[in-house]
């Protein structure tokens, strides 16, 4: 019985080598994750504020236009 015993024992060592593993992998991954996030935001900020620019732009044009007339 007292092989089973030992067995049971490196089996439940070797799960939780696996489980920490895993878990260490997955934080890993969120850290990846965040940080492609931060990237993303910005570039999405950057875009906006081009749609902004853009959209004065268009405004400032007609207003000259207008002007004119």
């Amino acid at each position: 019985g007292k092989k089973r015993k030992e067995k049971k024992e490196e089996k439940k060592k070797k799960k939780e080598r696996k489980r920490k593993k895993k878990k260490k992998k997955e934080e890993e991954e969120e850290k990846i994750q965040k940080k492609k996030g931060e990237k993303k935001e910005k570039k999405k900020k950057k875009k906006g504020e081009r749609v902004k620019e853009r959209k004065k732009k268009k405004k400032d044009k007609r207003e000259e236009k207008k002007r004119k007339k």
